[in-house]
């Protein structure tokens, strides 16, 4: 369908070029159509790069809520650690996809900061959901020190983002090793008792 073709080489040409760099009469040109054949699906390219930004997030956060969804019987630890460990697998396999997502969180033109962070905060709602449970039962159980599940929450949620930024600043297996130092840290400083 050409309306995908257009997201999908908005998408490269996002990772490979950046935002300004990606221009409609570059996509329309790669995707084989005349550029004003793009506004029968996008009113602008404000428009199309938000449809590029929230397919990204949406693929990004189905991914990592149902691996942790099909473990049902995992502990709270390892429910949280998958988090982490497919966090890591999902920008590692997908460095298309991390590099477009990537230039539109950090490199953003003015005009799509407040859709950009608006359609972020909808998004962090569906893992925060997923948070609270596994945060919930963990105090439940004991397992977790009793504190504010919010507080839980954002120390978790700011984690994932320290290690997304360190994934753009190290090579893998430094980066793969930096992920366990913190995760080793993290856990620790929640759980009730030391290698819980």
């Amino acid at each position: 369908m050409t309306k995908n073709k257009i997201k999908e080489v908005a998408c490269k040409q996002l990772a490979e070029s950046g935002y300004e760099r990606a221009t409609l009469s570059s996509i329309a040109k790669e995707v084989g159509i005349k550029t004003p054949s793009i506004y029968a699906f996008y009113k602008n390219k404000e428009d199309l790069f938000m449809a590029v930004y929230k397919d990204l997030l949406e693929d990004y956060y189905f991914y990592i809520t149902n691996s942790v969804q099909n473990i049902t019987d995992g502990t709270v630890k390892e429910k949280l650690y998958q988090i982490i460990k497919e966090l890591c697998h999902y920008h590692l396999s997908q460095p298309e996809k991390t590099a477009s997502y990537t230039k539109l969180a950090f490199v953003l033109p003015p005009t799509l900061n407040d859709d950009v962070r608006e359609t972020f905060s909808e998004m962090e709602v569906v893992l925060s959901e997923l948070l609270r449970d596994i945060f919930s039962k963990g105090i439940e159980q004991e397992v977790l020190k009793n504190q504010p599940v919010d507080d839980l929450i954002a120390s978790f949620l700011c984690l994932m983002d320290g290690i997304f930024l360190e994934l753009i600043y190290y090579q893998e297996a430094k980066f793969k090793r930096r992920v366990e130092q913190t995760w080793s840290i993290y856990w620790n400083g929640i759980c009730k008792k030391l290698d819980e």
